[in-house]
């Protein structure tokens, strides 16, 4: 019989073996729960694979253990009013049914098309006076919108958000998204006031606490656990992915075998999506990079790949996509496992 295997290769899904990001899950937590928050939104930005959705889905659950919170989850593929709407409904009748008189609305007649004939000011009116009974009776929603895209549903929900918040209604919103998604959205017309957004940037998991767990769960020396962890350079797929692959063929190191899984497994489950979304111009920087291991700023003047008074752009816009890591001052270098090869491949 086959161990179980505490690893997975599914995005979204704590894993048994799920190292938290208990600093930043604990101040926002910490923030919205505060009699006067600092703010009541945030966005989670990372790449693919970075761990965004189990944090969302993490901050969810301890939010949903408080007394007097609702969390509701939405997708930002439909009309998210009408989902906020009736989520709330039935977390009222479910969860708090002491309020189930006073929340006896009615919107089985709306439009579920943001374009249909039916006016879209009634779903506005129906939302305001939800939350007005909910903040008479002290309760607070947590709203959670997981992979944030450009729509007009998610336009007209941050219109509403902002107009709920203006009336001090008591909902809160965490997003998650790619770090250029939500920097054209906050940059879209009437949606700026996003710009003000506090931004978590979820960076690498710390190489000790992934050495800790495959020291644990594969049974190998201090010495062997760190190698694996600086290997997988925190990325959180990439630990999740050798560590699977460790348990499942009961191996406790790297051999050719793994790693052409592994391989595989970051190309199709990420590497290939995040060099489509690169601009000409960011693939040919990425490329010089991989091909030399890192670069200087001069080396990439020097190169033609970018001008002195444009170089930090484009290496911030590509360390918030998750592809650029700055070991020192002046030097860059490939901030994920494998994507060094994974370019010269191409």
């Amino acid at each position: 019989m086959s161990p179980v295997n505490p690893f997975t290769l599914e995005f979204g899904v704590k894993p048994p073996e799920y190292i938290d990001r208990y600093a930043e899950t604990t101040a926002i937590l910490e923030d919205f729960s505060s009699p006067f928050p600092s703010t009541h939104l945030y966005a989670l930005l990372g790449p693919r694979g970075c761990g965004k959705t189990v944090m969302l889905n993490n901050v969810i659950e301890r939010t949903g253990k408080k007394e007097n919170w609702i969390s509701v989850i939405l997708n930002c593929k439909g009309d998210l009013l009408l989902q906020l709407a009736a989520a709330l409904d039935e977390k009222v009748r479910s969860r708090l049914p002491k309020l189930t008189a006073e929340f006896s609305f009615s919107f089985s007649f709306l439009s579920v098309s943001l374009k249909g004939k039916e006016p879209v000011s009634d779903i506005h009116v129906l939302l305001r006076k939800m939350f007005g009974v909910l903040d008479k009776h002290g309760t607070k929603v947590l709203v959670a919108i997981d992979d944030v895209a450009i729509n007009e549903y998610v336009e007209v929900f941050a219109k509403e958000f902002q107009i709920l918040r203006g009336n001090h209604m008591p909902i809160f919103l965490v997003m998650t998204g790619l770090y250029s998604t939500f920097n054209k959205l906050e940059n879209s017309e009437g949606l700026t006031f996003l710009l003000r957004t506090p931004k978590v940037y979820l960076g690498p998991l710390n190489e000790k606490a992934i050495a800790s767990t495959y020291k644990t769960v594969l049974g190998i020396s201090q010495e062997k656990a760190m190698k694996l962890a600086a290997f997988t350079k925190g990325y959180a797929f990439a630990y999740q992915c050798l560590g699977f692959l460790l348990v499942k063929h009961n191996k406790a190191d790297l051999d050719e075998d793994v790693l052409e899984k592994l391989d595989y497994y970051l190309e199709e489950g990420v590497y290939n999506k995040l060099w489509d979304e690169l601009s000409p111009k960011e693939k040919s920087i990425v490329r010089f990079i991989a091909d030399k291991g890192e670069a200087t700023n001069q080396e990439l003047i020097g190169a033609g790949l970018t001008e002195g008074n444009n170089i930090s752009n484009y290496k911030n816009s590509l360390r918030r996509k998750g592809v650029l890591a700055t070991p020192a001052r002046g030097i860059v270098s490939l901030a994920l496992p494998r994507f060094g090869e994974f370019v010269n491949c191409l």
